[in-house]
């Protein structure tokens, strides 16, 4: 691994361990606490995924060049992060004693972690090996599924919150957040769309 991508990947890593590590100690490590450090790290998670994914769209768009160019740095930062979430997930069906997901949510986010970690195998080498086309269609299956799985979470507890989730700390938890879901694609689409006009 490249020494640039290297130090992205830890720091990524290590920044996600220290939110864990904080809510845990702020919070407890029972189900209540290890909640809450879920839903921090899912948060750093994310934003790492949406600059792999829509970052070079915002360079193309708007112009801050640093973010171009960086798609598979932060995907594969995205990738180490994820693994203090994972770490958590696994840490939370010990407390309880039984699977967090009923098994319809589980396989689906299984998926979403198959493809994270396929791509992000795939860009040691595998990508050339596969032709630029597959490659392609690859990334483009891979990021979006993953980029629905986030949404899933993120949009519809703002679209259909539960009775007791009908308060302005939880809408202002989760809608920046659902926004930036729903905006990746678009942001994706209007640069494509500009690309042949750019220089």
């Amino acid at each position: 691994m490249e020494q640039k991508t290297a130090i992205w990947t830890g720091t990524a890593f290590a920044i996600a361990l220290a939110i864990a590590a904080s809510a845990l100690v702020l919070y407890g490590s029972d189900n209540a606490g290890t909640r809450t450090a879920l839903e921090l790290t899912a948060r750093w998670s994310f934003l790492l995924f949406w600059l792999a994914y829509a970052g070079n769209a915002v360079a193309i768009l708007f112009g801050p060049r640093y973010l171009a160019g960086h798609a598979r740095d932060f995907g594969l930062a995205f990738a180490a992060a994820h693994l203090v979430h994972i770490g958590l997930i696994v840490w939370l069906a010990h407390i309880l004693g039984r699977a967090v997901l009923p098994p319809g949510l589980f396989w689906f986010f299984m998926a979403g972690l198959f493809w994270t970690y396929l791509l992000a195998g795939l860009s040691f080498g595998g990508a050339k090996a596969l032709g630029p086309v597959l490659w392609r269609w690859i990334r483009l299956m891979g990021m979006n599924y993953i980029l629905v799985a986030f949404g899933r979470d993120f949009v519809l507890p703002v679209l259909y919150p539960k009775p007791a989730q009908v308060n302005l700390g939880h809408f202002a938890f989760y809608a920046p957040f659902m926004v930036l879901a729903i905006a990746a694609p678009l942001l994706v689409l209007a640069a494509h769309a500009r690309r042949p006009a750019a220089p």
